[in-house]
């Protein structure tokens, strides 16, 4: 979006007498954002007000509430939380959103690029997150980009602009590409069919842009279209220094051009990235005991300090390094050029203290031991070690995590992680399988995952009062759900029509149950006979087969059940019975 943070006509307005909007902070293609008070709960809130002609389209109207619900089931701390949606009298279409008081991604990217592995990782890790609760509940983000990632104050991460993107998709031309086309994948460009993997290719550009500062392609959007299209996204390493291959092997995974080459969503990315981050050196730069060495001053190390949240551990400005063994002088290591990845070997070092020549040589022998020690035990574990010791993975599937873990640590399998997914068939919290499968051997601290169900998929019942049943069962099963118990009901819609659906449209259930529908029967075209005298059973089922409504008056103590009297109200035939 376009920064637009002057004053506008609606800022210092009060929006369906309880959001007071008090300056916009941008404006897209589809919406505006203000800043604004909850003076009802007074909390500072985002507000995202869509353009005119969006609000003038009640198809849109319709669609964009249900997204928005659907939207506000993602209770995630990485994910930007909806609060409320609205609908004036004036015609004003609105979202509230958690409002987020830091900088965007692209701030970040525009301030810190090129970035290192560890940094990049540390800003990814926290969006994967976020985007993987979605993707779980079966959402499609379709527009992630920098832009769409917020951090706060205190450096949390939150991706932004859930929920009404298939609302927007509807409205959009069909020939326009919906989102950011640097990051979108080729099936978005060639208005294909698309699912979570289209978000993990752009996850896959952002990764590319923030370890090398630039997008893959440039030029025109038509040209940067045809090259998510035509070309294979190049390994980022050819950019820029310094990036390990699990990376470069990350951002190719990605952008594959062909879905199904890609992770399939971004439960699956979260944990190459984990693996990667685990895989990366404690020691990134370790500092040199030979060079010639400058020092900073306390205040200067207090500047470059990195804020005190520990999820958040930026790389300095200037390449200063934070350590946790400062001496009494308070000086830290710094290197003349910024990020040593980039160093030429003429480059002289900046580094703590120049130490006596004694203790250097104290030093060098304490890291020659350690270092035959380390080889020692490598070469332990690789040839006689635990390193060898296969395992085999036992079948677990049906068991509660808790269970399953046990089994497989009494296997001799102490490394397991869990993956959630949403199955029909398993009950929540029980074990689909394993990865490796059953009976599968494994060594050493090779990692063995549960795949664990989260119980079936929670889907927004479709609208199909109003509908033909032919049509109304054709929309329930494209939802996902069967078509339950089918009432007929005596109505003034037309024969045949939907007439009342349970549960009701706008609400979420279980992929796969039933939707039950009641269905207009056309009304009485005779009077209604006459069955005074009769059985009060067969005089019923006189009346209804002839498409009135029948009521039964039965005073206390009547015992022969035979119909006395008859009064007729419209379509309803009133019965007294003795």
């Amino acid at each position: 979006m376009t920064d637009h943070s002057h004053q506008d006509r609606l800022s210092g307005t009060l929006l369906d007498r309880r959001y007071r909007i008090q300056r916009r902070l941008a404006t897209g293609g589809t919406a505006s954002v203000y800043v604004g008070v909850d003076e009802r709960l007074d909390r500072s809130v985002a507000l995202k007000i869509f353009h005119g002609h969006y609000a003038d389209d009640p198809k849109f109207v319709e669609r964009a509430q249900r997204e928005a619900k659907g939207a506000a089931r993602l209770h995630h701390p990485n994910v930007v939380a909806v609060l409320d949606q609205g609908h004036t009298e004036d015609g004003v279409v609105y979202l509230v959103l958690e409002y987020v008081d830091g900088p965007t991604l692209r701030q970040v990217i525009a301030r810190e690029s090129p970035m290192t592995a560890r940094r990049t990782l540390e800003l990814l890790v926290p969006v994967l997150r976020g985007l993987a609760q979605a993707h779980r509940y079966g959402m499609v983000h379709r527009d992630m980009k920098p832009e769409n990632v917020l951090l706060t104050t205190g450096w949390d991460v939150k991706v932004a602009d859930f929920g009404l993107m298939r609302a927007v998709d509807e409205h959009t031309a069909t020939s326009t590409i919906l989102g950011t086309v640097a990051y979108a994948a080729p099936e978005l460009v060639g208005h294909e069919p698309v699912d979570q993997r289209c978000d993990v290719y752009a996850v896959g550009i952002m990764t590319y842009e923030m370890l090398t500062g630039s997008r893959p392609y440039t030029g025109t959007a038509l040209q940067v279209a045809n090259s998510h299209v035509s070309r294979d996204v190049p390994a980022p390493s050819r950019t820029s220094h310094g990036i390990p291959g699990s990376l470069d092997e990350f951002v190719l995974r990605c952008t594959a051009r062909d879905p199904q080459a890609r992770p399939a969503d971004a439960t699956a990315l979260l944990d190459l990235a984990l693996a990667i981050q685990r895989s990366l050196p404690s020691v990134i730069d370790p500092v040199s005991l030979d060079q010639p060495t400058d020092l900073i001053s306390p205040s200067d190390e207090t500047r470059a300090l990195p804020p005190s949240n520990p999820a958040y551990r930026p790389v300095p400005a200037a390449g200063i390094l934070p350590r946790d063994d400062l001496d009494a002088t308070r000086t830290v290591a710094i290197t003349a050029a910024g990020s040593t990845a980039h160093r030429t070997p003429d480059q002289p070092r900046i580094t703590l203290n120049p130490q006596p020549e004694p203790l250097h040589l104290a030093i060098g022998a304490v890291v020659f031991v350690l270092s035959l020690a380390l080889a020692g035990f490598l070469g332990w574990w690789l040839a006689s070690g635990p390193g060898t010791t296969a395992a085999t993975v036992p079948d677990v599937a049906g068991s509660s995590v808790a269970t399953a873990e046990r089994t497989l640590d009494g296997a001799g399998i102490s490394n397991v992680g869990v993956h959630t997914t949403t199955n029909a068939q398993v009950p929540a919290g029980s074990v689909i399988a394993t990865d490796p499968g059953a009976s599968s051997q494994v060594r050493g601290l090779e990692q063995v995952v549960l795949l664990v169900s989260e119980g079936p998929a929670q889907v927004d019942v479709p609208l199909v009062e109003g509908m033909s049943l032919n049509e109304a069962r054709d929309a329930i099963t494209r939802a996902g759900f069967s078509v339950g118990a089918v009432q007929p009901r005596f109505s003034e819609e037309p024969a045949g029509t939907v007439v009342e659906q349970q549960p009701a449209s706008g609400s979420s259930a279980e992929e796969g149950s039933v939707v039950d529908l009641t269905v207009a029967l056309a009304g009485p075209t005779e009077p209604a006979p006459n069955v005074v005298g009769q059985n009060v059973d067969s005089a019923r089922e006189s009346l209804e087969q002839r498409g009135f409504t029948v009521e039964v008056n039965r005073p206390v103590g009547s015992t022969l059940d035979r119909v006395v009297h008859q009064r007729e109200d419209g379509d309803t035939v009133i019965l007294t019975v003795i």
